[in-house]
């Protein structure tokens, strides 16, 4: 941001530059509408002026010198007619009486009327047969190589002493304002006048052009839309009154036609549109004042229908409504700019100034080019005093709105500045809170994981003590019923099933001790397994085997003959924990529901072994399969059945261990399959893995 501050800065002193400049050159151009120096004024022949206004548009040069029209003329007070937009011609009669011979140039301005014919009358004029000379001029026509054209009309006249020379000229206007100012100068004043004019031009032009590049400087480093709509606007203002001074006609336009009347009214009317749209972003209307806003745009509508009647020929209909139309806007713009005057705003003093003196200026040029009173030919040049001056008033407002901008930003990077401080500190301490207490929550982790590494050890040997202590005891009651069983006579069935029915308990007593001290094993550090190669069927035979045991209940078991050759890298007891308890799982819920046996396949796909454990029982919910597999996590419909939720996941933790998966299709009140999937050991890595 210090960039634009300097930018800021600049501008300030380019402004007082350009003011400075431009007051000597206007006191210049002052000097030069005032007829250059007393002493060449003094010296200047009398000129008498009369008019004729010529409705119909169709009196010839003959008719106004010799026809009843002639006697129509009205004399003039001044050197300057204003009929404003019309469709109406108009008639000048020059009467110069000089006390001496002498070469005098009668300039008219401006330039860009659209017909001028000047008819020079002179006893013993060497012109036609009855002394007459013309040159046709406007801007509907070539500029002539034998007169003096330029920003003005110039024509040269020569003077007898004590003889009245008689100058007729008609002007009218075909798609713009009719105005015409008639001045005699000498050679040396006109080329002072000259000089002056386009001294004044260059350093409009030039501040203008100034003025454009610091506004786009400013759109660089503050993409605000204002900046650019305000560089928009001066640059269609340089055209405007690239037009109005006449240079269109003199660089544009040399060969006439309605060029010139296209590009004069076309940018005048666009610079309607492009005024209204920046005025109202200065301003801030459509946040400020939404109504205002639209009446701008619509301002800004009426500039586009502006130019396109300018380019249909018909400027004259439509132009009845531009004074109208920009007073309107001017006005709202500068009382808009006086109501929103704020010390709290900056730069809000210079923005209501550059509204008020733009209005001032736009009603001194308008009263003067519409004809409102005598007011002198110098005063259409106020639009573009007040042009260049808005402009830098409104440049030296955003440049101080772009300047308290970067100081509130630099308040506001201090206080960000501080607040981060004041929140690194605040940061750094709650980190140093927060250590300590994970510290403290770290110290209380692992005594708890100590104790629970200490219960599982404790639990461990229990059950190994619970199994030792039982399996003694309960070898000798199996051994003394089997000695009982072979005292018995051969036909006492009854006492022989009561004997089947204490070993069957017997062996389901043992089996529960074996593997509630299987499932106590693999629990935390213990989780260790020991993969080596097996035949995966033979595991399923066993694991089948203990199950019937375990479970009292029928399981049906079908291994495919591919089975029983392939072999795999496994945990043989984790992997038939792992089976005993999908067994339990479906004969458990498999009861629940009446429906049994549960079976037990096992198949060769591919390159992997599947283990397949069916149940026909209650089933599990369709949207609980994908957590089911989590600890301590159980179906919704087994809360009436015994269970603690660690079943599956610890088949899953068993399996996820030998890099297989598993894989559970289930419809609740239907039954479960649950897949465990194992990798295979390839052919060609059998001898390999066994060794």
């Amino acid at each position: 941001m210090r960039k634009p501050y300097m930018m800021a800065r600049a501008l300030r002193n380019t402004t007082a530059v350009l003011r400075i400049a431009f007051g000597i050159l206007l006191a210049m151009f002052g000097a030069a509408c005032s007829d250059g120096n007393p002493s060449a004024a003094r010296q200047l022949p009398r000129v008498a002026m009369e008019m004729l206004v010529d409705e119909s548009r169709a009196l010839s040069f003959e008719n106004v010198r010799f026809g009843p029209a002639s006697a129509r003329f009205a004399p003039l007070a001044g050197n300057r007619i204003n009929l404003g937009f019309t469709r109406k011609a108009a008639w000048l009669r020059l009467t110069i009486e000089s006390a001496t011979d002498r070469r005098v140039l009668l300039a008219l301005s401006p330039n860009f009327v659209d017909e001028v014919d000047v008819y020079v009358l002179k006893s013993g004029h060497t012109g036609d047969d009855r002394g007459v000379t013309h040159f046709a001029m406007g801007d509907h026509r070539p500029l002539r190589d034998d007169a003096l054209s330029g920003l003005d009309h110039v024509v040269p006249l020569h003077l007898t002493a004590h003889e009245a020379t008689q100058v007729l000229v008609r002007v009218a206007a075909v798609n713009s304002a009719l105005n015409l100012a008639a001045t005699l100068y000498s050679p040396s004043e006109h080329t002072f006048r000259t000089t002056v004019s386009a001294l004044a031009s260059g350093a409009w032009f030039g501040g203008m052009a100034v003025l454009l590049i610091i506004q786009l400087v400013f759109f660089y480093f503050d993409r605000k839309p204002y900046f650019i709509l305000l560089a928009f606007s001066t640059f269609v203002a340089m055209l405007v009154y690239m037009g109005t001074l006449g240079l269109s006609r003199l660089f544009l336009f040399p060969e006439g036609g309605v060029g010139n009347d296209l590009f004069t009214a076309g940018t005048s009317w666009f610079g309607l549109a492009a005024s209204a749209v920046a005025v109202a972003s200065i301003l801030e209307l459509p946040q400020r004042a939404p109504w205002l806003n639209r009446i701008f745009l619509g301002g800004a509508v009426i500039g586009v229908m502006g130019v396109v009647f300018a380019f249909a020929g018909a400027n004259l209909m439509f132009a009845d409504i531009t004074s109208i139309t920009i007073m309107v806007l001017a006005t709202l713009a500068a009382v808009q700019g006086i109501r929103t005057v704020s010390r709290d705003e900056s730069g809000s003093g210079l923005r209501a100034s550059a509204f008020c003196v733009l209005w001032i200026g736009l009603a001194a040029t308008i009263a003067q080019r519409t004809g409102v009173g005598p007011l002198p030919n110098w005063m259409a040049a106020s639009y573009g005093v007040s042009c260049i001056i808005q402009t830098i008033l409104l440049t030296g407002a955003l440049g101080v709105r772009l300047r308290a901008a970067e100081a509130a930003n630099r308040v506001m990077r201090e206080e960000a500045l501080l607040a981060a401080q004041t929140a690194e500190k605040r940061a750094n301490q709650l980190v140093d809170e927060k250590t300590r207490e994970l510290a403290t929550a770290k110290q209380v982790a692992e005594e708890a994981l100590r104790a629970e590494l200490a219960s599982q050890q404790e639990q461990v040997r229990f059950m190994e003590v619970i199994s030792h202590q039982y399996r003694t005891p309960l070898a000798a009651i199996r051994s003394h019923v089997d000695n009982i069983g072979l005292s018995l006579p051969p036909n006492d069935e009854a006492n022989r099933r009561r004997i089947e029915r204490v070993r069957s308990g017997i062996a389901k007593l043992v089996e529960v001790l074996e593997v509630n001290l299987s499932r106590s094993r693999l629990q935390g550090p213990f989780f260790r397994p020991e993969r080596r190669l097996l035949s995966p069927a033979a595991v399923v035979s066993s694991a089948a085997a203990r199950a019937r045991d375990l479970l009292q209940s029928p399981i049906v078991t079908e291994i495919d003959p591919e089975a029983e050759e392939a072999r795999a890298l496994a945990d043989a007891g984790m992997l038939e924990l792992a089976i005993i308890n999908l067994l339990e799982n479906g004969v458990k819920y498999s009861r629940s529901s009446g429906r049994e046996p549960v079976s037990l396949r096992c198949r060769v796909d591919g390159p992997s072994v599947v283990i397949i454990v069916e149940d026909r029982g209650i089933g599990i919910p369709a949207g609980e399969i994908d957590i089911i597999l989590r600890q301590f996590v159980r179906g919704s419909n087994v809360q009436a059945i015994e269970g603690t939720g660690t079943g599956l996941s610890l088949v899953s933790r068993i399996v996820a261990a030998h890099e297989g998966k598993v894989e559970i299709e289930s419809e609740e009140g239907r039954g479960t399959v649950v897949r465990i999937i194992l990798p295979l050991v390839a052919a060609d890595q059998l001898s390999g893995a066994g060794r």
